[in-house]
């Protein structure tokens, strides 16, 4: 005999059932805003386009005895953010004139043990029972809430409370009354209900440790599957199925599927929230589809996404190995900043990515002859301001912070993405238009550069190898991955001693200068006390180095004092401006 049961019933079916309570050994109410203000959204989504229901998963409820309040063993935080909602409502639909009596006896109904068919009256709620026991910490504020009275500003209760009732605050009479109503009747929760005689610990578990959580490319990727339902979309829904399969082919682990899909997908509809990425992406596809035959544009949404060069593309953007298919359509860079050095310093930075993608997409879905030659000397311009950019503000800037890009980049990808003649791949007024660090101005660059400190030996290294392999070209040693930073005058305070053009007491502020300091070979870095002892020692050996770097340094200085290490630093700060320069020309 079946002693698990399971069945669907209205969100408000289950509340009016009877009372519940939380475990003790539960964790307390943990949803942060973004939590409450995702099931607000999508409540929202819902009844703006009609939906005859919406399910809101499953929750497992026990039931001790036949007496005794069932508890919530998982659905805590649904159950308990829906009905600080319903109290929402129901204060409004209380003070209101004339007041809407039906409604608020639904909604205390809900929140209260009341029975069916006696009104029931906010003003009176002290003396009713709420339906709901939170754990002990949260008990005295939720009892406030749905009883109407006031409450302090801290915890996660509160935040999501006062978020709430901002939310329903703003709704107009009759938006509000719609939107209880879809609450109250149409919003369904699947409950499974386990006897007192069944180790319902062991059934938390089983539901909770069977396969593995669905990521957002899982959830649109099912999403997308389910424009082809019906039974004579076989083949369509074969052909969709081995074309989101050949996304994998990218390689890396799932985050990397999900860097694809979101970069793709940014080309095609502009910034989508990473934190709200499934959301997003399925409310610009819905839109975009239309109605009431969306399957063929989800069919060529589909087939584009999965198409080899697409992914392909991908994969040379975020790695160093390039397809021998995609390598013969990539121009191929004048000068000594070869489309290769240029996607190599913006692999790290993925808020680039998508503008990326969308530059190399056009050149390679362009058309041939005389005009995808236009368009390679347009694609190449504008990655190498895109790059300019990137570096410059990342050497500029105390930190990079993606998010001040993010929505600008992924936009004008789209644009980039959709555009069909050669200005609309020209960069150089978005990025105008974002340079919060003014780097675009040579002079500002250089000024601020000669200043700045390296702290991060990463950054550095990129500073400084860049600079190098723009004046060494096709020497073996160039291998970023090979070379490390030195400091002329040494990091440590134990060798500054010898180091007689620096006083000893602000010797520190002179380190961290990127004058002080030059790329060598990892074989060529030394550590020891005697390499420290003196300038000379060590341009004895930046003398015989294979970078061109040391050797410059070596033959230029015969001392090393604050003076010489400011008068490099502007060197470089020069020299810099030069190798991420901004090309300015437009395309005729």
């Amino acid at each position: 005999m079946t002693k698990v049961t399971s069945q669907v019933y209205l969100v408000s079916e289950i509340l009016y059932s009877g009372r519940f309570e939380v475990p003790w050994h539960q964790r307390y109410y943990d949803w942060k805003w973004e939590q409450v203000e995702e099931l607000l959204s999508d409540l929202k989504e819902a009844l703006d386009a009609s939906k005859t229901c919406y399910f809101l998963g499953s929750i497992m409820l026990v039931r001790p005895s036949a007496v005794a309040p069932r508890t919530i063993n998982d659905g805590q935080q649904r159950l308990i953010t829906l009905s600080l909602l319903i109290a929402a409502f129901c204060r409004r639909f209380a003070r209101q004139r004339p007041p809407d009596s039906g409604r608020e006896t639904l909604a205390l109904r809900a929140l209260f043990d009341r029975p069916e068919n006696q009104t029931s009256q906010l003003t009176d709620a002290s003396r009713y029972d709420p339906r709901i026991d939170p754990p002990r910490s949260d008990k005295s504020k939720y009892v406030q809430i749905v009883r109407g009275q006031d409450i302090g500003t801290n915890g996660l209760l509160t935040n999501a409370w006062n978020g709430i009732d901002i939310f329903v605050e703003a709704m107009s009479r009759s938006t509000m009354e719609d939107f209880f109503d879809f609450l109250m009747e149409r919003v369904e929760v699947s409950v499974l209900d386990i006897p007192s005689d069944v180790d319902a610990n062991s059934v938390f578990e089983a539901l909770n440790a069977r396969g593995k959580p669905l990521d957002d490319v899982d959830l649109i990727r099912n999403r997308l599957y389910s424009y082809f339902s019906e039974p004579d979309d076989t083949t369509r829904r074969e052909t969709v199925h081995r074309n989101l399969e050949d996304t994998r082919v990218i390689g890396g682990n799932a985050s990397k599927v999900q860097e694809y899909f979101r970069c793709y997908l940014q080309c095609r509809y502009g910034y989508l929230q990473k934190t709200r990425f499934y959301r997003d992406a399925r409310a610009r596809i819905e839109r975009a589809a239309g109605s009431p035959d969306p399957s063929d544009y989800i069919f060529r949404l589909v087939e584009g996404l999965g198409r080899r060069e697409s992914t392909e593309l991908f994969r040379t953007i975020t790695s160093s190995r390039v397809s021998p298919s995609l390598d013969q359509n990539l121009p191929t860079g004048p000068g000594k900043r070869s489309l290769t050095v240029l996607l190599g310093e913006l692999q790290r930075y993925k808020v680039s990515h998508p503008l990326v993608f969308a530059l190399l997409f056009r050149l390679i879905a362009g058309a041939d002859g005389n005009e995808k030659r236009k368009t390679k000397l347009v694609v190449i311009r504008s990655l190498k301001n895109l790059t300019s950019f990137v570096m410059r503000t990342a050497f500029i800037a105390p930190k990079f912070e993606p998010s001040r890009f993010e929505a600008a980049f992924a936009n004008y990808a789209k644009e980039v993405f959709e555009g069909s003649d050669l200005a609309s791949l020209e960069i150089m007024d978005e990025l105008e238009s974002n340079d919060e660090w003014s780097v675009i101005n040579n002079s500002n660059f250089v000024q601020r550069m000669a200043e700045v400190e390296f702290r991060d030996n990463k950054k550095a290294l990129r500073y400084l190898f860049a600079i190098n392999a723009r004046n060494q070209v096709g020497s073996d040693a160039l291998r970023e991955d090979r070379c490390s930073v030195e400091h002329v005058l040494p990091q440590s305070e134990v060798h500054w001693r010898g180091w007689s053009g620096f006083r000893e007491s602000d010797a520190e502020k002179w380190v961290y200068r990127p004058g002080n300091m030059l790329v060598v070979p990892i074989r060529e870095n030394r550590s020891s006390a005697e390499y420290n002892r003196s300038f000379a020692a060590k341009k004895r050996a930046f003398a015989a180095s294979t970078l061109l770097m040391p050797r410059n340094l070596a033959a230029d200085y015969d001392d090393w004092t604050p003076d010489a290490v400011d008068e490099r630093s502007r060197r470089l700060a020069r020299e810099a401006a030069v190798t991420w320069s901004f090309s300015l020309k437009k395309a005729r």
